[in-house]
This record gives C-alpha cells, sequence and structure tokens, in this order.
C-alpha cells in the first residue's frame, strides 16, 4: 500500500544544560530528521546528522530505511532541488514530491517537472490555494510526531556518540510509535 512521506527536521541538544559533564561537551546541535507515515504519527524513518551536514544529504538515508512504495514525498521549502528530487524519483518513480518553492523559483528549461508544475499552480492560484490543493498541511503530523517525542523524550541526547546517538533516537522513536500505537486523542471542535 502506497504512503504519504513527510520529512521534519529539527534539533536535539547533544547534552543537556543541567549536565554534570564538562561545560566543553554543551557545544552541538544534532539535526534530527524523521518521517511520518500517514494520519497514524507512526515514525517509519529516523537519522541524525551533524549540524555541517546539509538538509537534503540525509533524505537518502532515510529513503532506505522505508519498505513501502512512498505515492507522496513532502517537506518544507529547504528540501526544495534537484537532488532530493532524484533521491526520491530514483527509488520511487512513481511519487508525487510536494515540496513549496522559494518566493524567486523559475520554470526549468525543461519545463515538465514536479516543482514547474508547482511554481505555476501558486503563479495562477496563490501560495494558500496550492496548499489547500496539494494537502500540505498534512506535513503537521511530522511536527506533532517531532513535540511528542520532545515532551516524552526530551530536548537532550543521553549518549556520547553519534552511532550511539542515531541509536537511542531510533530506539525512543520506536517507543513512541508503541505508544501511539496504543492510542491517540481524538479532537473535536466544539
Amino acid at each position: 500500500m502506497p504512503t504519504l512521506f513527510v520529512l521534519q527536521n529539527n534539533a536535539l541538544t547533544k547534552y543537556g544544560s543541567r549536565s554534570p559533564r564538562p561545560p566543553i561537551l554543551l557545544v552541538k546541535h544534532i539535526r534530527f530528521a524523521i518521517s511520518v507515515i500517514n494520519e497514524k504519527h507512526q515514525i517509519v524513518a529516523c537519522e541524525l546528522t551533524t549540524p555541517d551536514v546539509d538538509n537534503p544529504t540525509a533524505v537518502p538515508e532515510l529513503l532506505d530505511q522505508i519498505a513501502t512504495p512512498i505515492s507522496t514525498f513532502m517537506d518544507d521549502g529547504a528540501y526544495n532541488g534537484e537532488p532530493v528530487s532524484q533521491a526520491v524519483l530514483g527509488k520511487h518513480p512513481d511519487a508525487q514530491i510536494i515540496i513549496p518553492p522559494r518566493n524567486t523559483a523559475v520554470v526549468s528549461q525543461a519545463g515538465n517537472t514536479q516543482r514547474d508544475e508547482h511554481i505555476q499552480t501558486i503563479a495562477k492560484l496563490g501560495r494558500m490555494p496550492w496548499q489547500k490543493l496539494t494537502g500540505y498541511n498534512t506535513r503537521n503530523y511530522a511536527a506533532l510526531a517531532v513535540q511528542c517525542y520532545k515532551h516524552i523524550f526530551g530536548n537532550t541526547l543521553k549518549a556520547r556518540a553519534l552511532p550511539q546517538q542515531k541509536t537511542e533516537a531510533c530506539i525512543s522513536s520506536s517507543v513512541l510509535n508503541i505508544m501511539t500505537m496504543l492510542g491517540m486523542p481524538v479532537s473535536v471542535k466544539i
């Protein structure tokens, strides 16, 4: 069954500010990129990178963690570019890529890419109608997953080295998935 792949990028601190470890270690933030599947709030991929690594370079590693075909890849404008599109379409050729182009974006010379269609639709209808038309607001599921992660596990990684931090984030994500499978609150507007 094809799935919606929503990517969210956020920062976790390497050590907490109240940590008994020496202050010299309180320097780095680690980028926490996760992807959430559909409306089930399930984290299906997790990758940690250091701040010196570009956001789009984490996409191939995240895509390698997905076993099911992706029908839609969605993210914010930081991932707007050819490398991300090529990585997604290389693994999932039928995927629809929904990444908002920058305000200054122009149509490519070929004029037939998904990005070009988004640019033309935004020029014709405006950004807000484009978001409604493409379902871009479902990206909030990934933001909610990051918020739940940070609320339950905190903003700080306990492990010292990056490989152990990756393991810590993956285990925490698995535990969060179990918790969300047990039940999510159903909110109704009154």
